[in-house]
């Protein structure tokens, strides 16, 4: 049995370095920006569902990009709101007619079906062939269009972003900031390596055209799911274009985490819900090899001598600080460290439990 164990985090120690190589060629590619120089007209979808408390940060800062005000569009959709979303969208829908459309989605239309249903109602009423979707609740700088625009080059289909947390001095805070961070980071490194697996809705960007080849696919794909991942992927899969990370500060978004460790869990296992049914085999391999070094550690807790569990430990933190550090790094958020010993502790049952959870669907959506 102890060379099962051996083998879960030699494994899980090689894949700290694999991500350790990616987040070298992430940290190099950052720095090309402007390999587009047009200014392409660009539509900006923004799906709300019960957002009336963040929606108008958020807005505020798309009419404030640093764009020709001509080539930009912002599309808000309504998802069903039951409380006053859809009244705000209204209001600078008709405060800003030049530049913001509503969509609204009545209760009866929604039918559950999730947030991509949603996007691609505010993408069929979009005009830019560059579309960029992002989350009511988030805000972002001046020039975060401008960047991701040019970061595109004739043969990228898909833009990558990052999406960062805000830290406080609530535990949650701390570990929802440092561990979506590293997943956040990982899924850009994985995509740099040329092997992407997910990515982060609220600051993705695409082109019309690679969305529209694999449109039918991805909306059966996410009915009552509405993960992103989905979308991406099967550009990946089914299209020549390609997948391009992009980290540079100025594309960054920002949000606020979850509150209480009820409200995390559930995130995460919606997030988990739907990593089986990834359509390549391959990143279920992944992801299943993932699962079982993180559970073969908790497991060790119970059925291994004291020496061989420091052992095993030991390890996981030998690769886990490198990558720590790198993540804070890539984010230019250097505080981060200070939450490492909570996710340290913490991460490997809380993706053991949520994953688990997840599979059964024991989640709420909004």
């Amino acid at each position: 049995m102890l060379y099962i164990f051996i083998f879960f985090i030699l494994f899980y120690i090689l894949n700290g370095i694999y991500y350790l190589i990616g987040f070298y060629f992430v940290s190099r590619d950052h720095r090309k920006v402007c390999l587009e120089n047009s200014e392409p007209f660009v539509s900006i979808v923004v799906a709300a569902r019960n957002e009336a408390k963040t929606i108008r940060k958020c807005l505020d800062c798309l009419i404030c990009q640093v764009y020709p005000t001509d080539c930009y569009e912002i599309i808000v959709v309504n998802d069903a709101s039951t409380d006053d979303t859809l009244s705000i969208i209204k209001g600078y829908a008709k405060l800003h007619s030049e530049k913001i459309i509503a969509v609204d989605i009545l209760p009866e239309q929604r039918q559950n079906k999730g947030k991509n249903n949603a996007i691609d109602k505010g993408i069929e009423q979009s005009k830019g062939e560059i579309i960029i979707t992002t989350d009511a609740d988030v805000c972002m700088g001046s020039q975060w269009l401008a960047s991701i625009v040019h970061a595109f080059d004739d043969q990228t289909g898909v833009i990558i972003g990052i999406s960062i947390n805000k830290v406080s001095s609530n535990p949650v805070h701390a570990y929802q900031a440092l561990d979506s961070g590293s997943i956040n980071v990982i899924s850009v490194a994985l995509a740099a390596m040329k092997y992407p697996i997910t990515c982060q809705g609220s600051n993705l960007a695409f082109r019309r055209n690679a969305y529209l080849e694999v449109r039918e696919r991805v909306l059966w794909l996410s009915d009552s799911k509405g993960n992103h991942e989905w979308q991406m992927q099967e550009i990946d899969i089914e299209t020549d274009w390609k997948i391009k990370p992009y980290v540079h500060p100025d594309s960054f978004v920002y949000t606020y985490p979850p509150d209480t460790w009820k409200t995390l869990l559930n995130q995460r296992m919606r997030w988990a819900s739907t990593g089986k049914e990834y359509s390549k085999l391959s990143v279920r391999i992944y992801l299943t090899f993932i699962y079982c070094s993180l559970l073969s550690l908790i497991i060790s807790l119970w059925v291994l001598e004291a020496r061989y569990i420091l052992l095993l430990w030991g390890l996981k933190l030998f690769i886990d600080i490198p990558v720590a550090i790198s993540v804070a790094r890539v984010m230019v958020q250097p505080k981060l460290i200070f939450a490492f010993p909570l996710v340290y502790i913490i991460q490997p049952f809380l993706i053991v439990i949520t994953t688990l959870l997840g599979s059964f669907r024991l989640y709420k959506w909004k």
